[in-house]
């Protein structure tokens, strides 16, 4: 379950913008084929090439962005603390409100997929948080001990930021990725009323030693 919705979104991406790219340079290859046929009129020609690399180079842009929303290659190179870093500049963009970002402690010796995961945890949250008419304002705090990395993100959107009706259940896939050993999320009012703090805590496991 966990994964449906990210699938669905993987699917509407793929449908609306990578495929819609193929049907362009498709439906072009075609009108160089019909130039071809009929005389081939080089100024005509030049035009549908140019339009053609214009059409394969927004495919090839569409699919980096998709792959990179999966998987930001900075998580892997640089760690979370740094992929935490590069979110919250990106969301900041469009978000009118004020968005901190605290980093305290080196970074967890977390693995791949936990990192990952947490990513995608933090990610929606945040993207709820600023979606929400009420929230003014953001902070994200994120600790690390060499045994558990601990994000906290307070907020005063309200506990309306958490319902399910406005996206069909992101928050339930949030809940279903809190479900992956080594991982849990506390919601609970902090502070003056209205505002909120989420908890996130993830335990970095020692590695195994092969025999």
């Amino acid at each position: 379950m966990r994964e449906d919705f990210r699938k669905i979104d993987v699917s509407s991406c793929l449908h609306k913008d990578v495929a819609g790219s193929l049907v362009a340079c498709a439906s072009l290859g075609e009108m160089m084929r019909h130039e071809m046929a009929h005389g081939c009129n080089n100024d005509k020609m030049e035009q549908l090439l140019g339009s053609l690399d214009s059409a394969i180079r927004q495919a090839l842009q569409v699919v980096r962005e998709l792959s990179e929303g999966l998987f930001p290659p900075v998580l892997k190179a640089f760690g979370l603390n740094v992929a935490l870093q590069q979110l919250v500049r990106g969301i900041t963009e469009n978000f009118t409100g004020s968005l901190v970002l605290h980093i305290n402690g080196d970074e967890a010796k977390l693995d791949l997929a936990t990192r990952l995961n947490l990513f995608h945890i933090i990610q929606s949250l945040l993207t709820r948080c600023v979606q929400h008419e009420e929230t003014s304002w953001i902070e994200v705090t994120s600790r690390s001990t060499s045994e558990r990395m601990e994000i906290t993100i307070d907020h005063n959107g309200g506990e309306e930021v958490w319902g399910e009706a406005a996206d069909g259940g992101e928050m339930a896939l949030v809940q279903a990725r809190c479900l992956v050993p080594g991982i849990t999320m506390e919601l609970a009012p902090a502070g003056p009323v209205g505002t909120y703090r989420i908890f996130l805590v993830a335990q970095a496991f020692p590695s195994v030693v092969q025999a």
